[in-house]
């Protein structure tokens, strides 16, 4: 055959493996994933529930929780160190509770809280304790950990402005961005309180961390929802602009109120699972407000993109048919992850699926199996292109569809690599480790003891 020949057949056979690699990639299903779980090495047992954990620069910061029934343990944050999780035991480490000044205060302990994560700092919210183990009523007070000083601070509400009722187990979750000024409710009346008016004032003002240092920002928002307040449950939703101290009442979230919500943001999309009303575990659709991002004005120009609801109802997604969902629970963990190429999933994991006669004194039955929830791909990856692609063909993708994540409970030498059944434990991404990661760490065991690990779950890229 001459050369010339020769290469124009190879190139046309070339293309043609080409064709059929791509189509073959097209029609391979998105799920269901797989993933593994691996426990944590460390020779520390730190048993606790209704706790919280925060993953800041490959460092687990956990705090407050329960190890016996209604009491809880310690206000230190414990840290892992998880850049060493490859070694025979990850670094640990004990921070006192310690305030940013002399006169400063620091939070109490408590259990049923959240954390959330903007930059280096994490934001508390709410739970309970005391002698009484009610609602902790502080007004409003945002509790805030610096990860770089080892120090807390905290921020209350504006003077005049709105808040959140106390509350204990329920969800939040977090955004780098600040909230529209326009959004802010007037759910008190009397006091008057102009939002947009008081946005302006934040660069005219002292940092409430101190002195606002050269190239040092305020921002963020800490979005809440449900849970538990002195009688009752709740389905408010309240976000925490950080910069100016406003909380902001969102619509509602529909259904019936609930404690142990599990609640994430993701893709201008602020989720919602799960939970209980007081009689029974809720599931069943995964509901979602739409987020706009926006810029306002202040003085000198315009501010930062803020977020707030797009429209004033939540959404439903409904899947089709026949087609699987997990079971109803509360307490469980439900976090974002990526396996690359612009596809994007969220993760729930265990939970309590039937709830003690109890209460808090005895155990009820849990779950210890793991679901993706498939959304919406990235604009102009490879991820968006093969759901187009599935599209024009007429096929169906997974996008709004539950799988149940294939997760072996052995490892190849047989030792179990698995959690098992358990709720109330905390779980944060990890995705300084691995962009498909989430850890967890605690939680209530069936036999209603304390579990004292940690674990990771990869999901395979």
């Amino acid at each position: 055959m001459e050369p010339g020949v020769a290469a124009a057949a190879y190139g046309v056979e070339t293309a043609v493996e080409g064709a059929a690699g791509a189509a073959v990639a097209i029609a391979k299903s998105t799920m269901p994933l797989k993933a593994t779980w691996k426990r944590i090495p460390t020779d520390t047992i730190l048993p606790r529930s209704s706790h919280s954990l925060s993953i800041i620069k490959s460092k687990a910061y956990i705090f407050g929780g329960e190890q016996q029934p209604r009491e809880p343990v310690d206000n230190h944050v414990h840290v892992f160190t998880l850049q060493s999780a490859n070694n025979d035991d990850v670094d640990y480490q004990v921070i006192r509770a310690k305030a940013t000044t002399d006169e400063g205060a620091v939070p109490c302990p408590r259990v049923g809280h959240t954390a959330s994560v903007v930059d280096d700092r994490i934001y508390v919210f709410g739970g309970r304790g005391g002698k009484a183990m009610k609602p902790l009523e502080e007004n409003g007070r945002v509790w805030v950990f610096d990860t770089k000083m080892n120090q807390w601070s905290y921020l209350d509400p504006a003077k005049g402005s709105p808040y959140p009722a106390a509350r204990s187990y329920h969800a939040s979750t977090s955004t780098g961005h600040p909230v529209s000024p326009f959004q802010a409710n007037t759910v008190q009346d009397p006091p008057p309180f102009n939002a947009a008016q008081e946005h302006t004032k934040i660069n005219q003002t002292v940092s409430p961390f101190g002195t606002r240092a050269s190239g040092f920002d305020d921002h963020g928002t800490i979005l809440i929802h449900g849970g538990c307040p002195a009688s009752g449950r709740v389905s408010d939703v309240w976000a925490f602009d950080i910069a100016s101290r406003l909380w902001s009442q969102f619509p509602d979230a529909p259904g019936p109120a609930r404690g142990g919500p599990s609640l994430t943001l993701s893709w201008e999309r602020l989720y919602r699972f799960g939970g209980f009303d007081g009689e029974k575990e809720l599931g069943g659709t995964i509901q979602f407000l739409r987020l706009t991002k926006s810029t306002f004005d202040v003085k000198g120009g315009k501010g930062d993109l803020a977020v707030a609801p797009l429209t004033g109802q939540w959404e439903s997604v409904d899947p089709p048919n026949g087609t699987p969902m997990p079971g109803d629970r509360s307490v469980a963990g439900l976090q974002p992850v990526t396996t690359g190429q612009g596809r994007h999933y969220l993760l729930l994991l265990l939970g309590e699926r039937d709830p003690s006669s109890s209460g808090h004194e005895a155990a009820g039955k849990f779950w210890d199996d793991v679901w993706s929830f498939q959304l919406r791909p990235e604009g102009m990856t490879a991820a968006s292109f093969k759901d187009a692609t599935r599209q024009l063909f007429g096929a169906k993708t997974a996008e709004g569809t539950w799988a149940r994540v294939d997760v072996p409970e052995s490892s190849m030498s047989g030792k179990k690599e698995h959690p098992g059944q358990r709720g109330w434990f905390a779980s944060a991404p990890a995705q300084d480790l691995d962009p498909g990661s989430v850890m967890l760490w605690g939680g209530v065991l069936s036999d209603n003891s304390r579990a004292g690990d940690g674990w990771i779950l990869t999901v395979e890229s």
